[in-house]
């Protein structure tokens, strides 16, 4: 059973305040001692970037603070023993010259691999000095425009991940990087062919938004292995700490809330490993990874 788990980098700006370096400092210390926590109790630490469009410290930043200070990462001798590293990367915020440096940044840093995804809407424009409150409160009346001035607008890059990824496979960037895509946790009529045209841009593997179903996890993995490609089955830790953010996306854990531990188990014997997460709660989602080693 292969099993890695999900960290989310410190936010750059908590609640509007100034930048603050040395409470920064403090939140990268928080992530260091989680990590060091899960060493021995999974495979890998997941790395997101920027979730819900909230600026966060890099994922690569957070995975060289990780692989420096915590034991068993890093490229040691038994890659078996290796607690591996992989992170997410925003297409929306880059353009194709800082897409380049951020694999690149990856690869020198020793990150196994990226999920390459289109990424949340940021959530709030940042004002600079001298411009007003019409700046990210949701008031129409000369805010384009002012954003247009000032150069802050927030439009999407545009660039696809399943472009992105076919160009760096085609540079030969996966020689060096397992690069991966996110997709839907059930095929619908209506999504089939988005789902085939990430299949035809060649990822090492295929990452699934949250599954509630491990009937609609075997449909995805049937597909995906007919082409060799691996897949990632994401799971959330139901718990009550965890449900505001399982109802904001729809997920229904009906399925596996009462034994989450036997659901973790059957996922990974039908995906390559499981991604856990539990975005409200680290000490629940410890809790279950001491579950499955029982």
């Amino acid at each position: 059973m292969k099993i890695s788990y999900e960290l989310n980098p410190p936010k750059i700006v908590i609640d509007d305040h100034h930048f603050d370096v040395m409470r920064l400092n403090q939140e990268l210390q928080i992530l260091l001692n989680r990590s060091s926590e899960l060493v021995n109790l999974v495979n890998g630490i997941h790395l997101t970037d920027s979730v819900l469009g909230i600026p966060r410290v890099s994922s690569i930043t957070a995975a060289s603070y990780i692989r420096k200070n915590t034991g068993r990462v890093g490229r040691g001798s038994n890659n078996n023993n290796r607690l591996k590293l992989s992170c997410s990367v925003r297409t929306r915020d880059r353009n194709f010259t800082s897409f380049c440096q951020f694999v690149t940044d990856a690869i020198l840093v020793g990150v196994e691999s990226l999920l390459i995804l289109r990424g949340d809407e940021p959530a709030t424009a940042i004002a600079p000095a001298g411009v007003g409150a019409g700046i990210g409160t949701g008031v129409k009346g000369g805010r384009k425009r002012r954003e247009e001035e000032d150069g802050v607008g927030q439009k999407s890059s545009g660039l696809k991940p399943t472009s992105i990824l076919s160009i760096l496979n085609d540079k030969k960037y996966n020689k060096s990087i397992h690069l991966n895509l996110s997709v839907p946790s059930k095929i619908f009529y209506h999504n089939r062919s988005l789902f085939e045209k990430k299949i035809e841009a060649k990822p090492y593997s295929l990452v699934t938004q949250l599954i509630s179903s491990l009937s609609d996890l075997g449909e995805i993995v049937d597909i995906a292995k007919s082409f060799k490609i691996k897949v990632v089955a994401c799971v959330m830790v139901p718990s009550d700490k965890n449900r505001r953010s399982a109802d904001i996306i729809g997920l229904d854990w009906k399925e596996y809330e009462k034994n989450p531990v036997d659901f973790i188990k059957a996922a990974s014997t039908l995906a390559d490993e499981v991604l856990i997460s539990s975005p409200n709660s680290f000490r629940i989602g410890i809790d279950l990874l001491k579950s499955l080693r029982q």
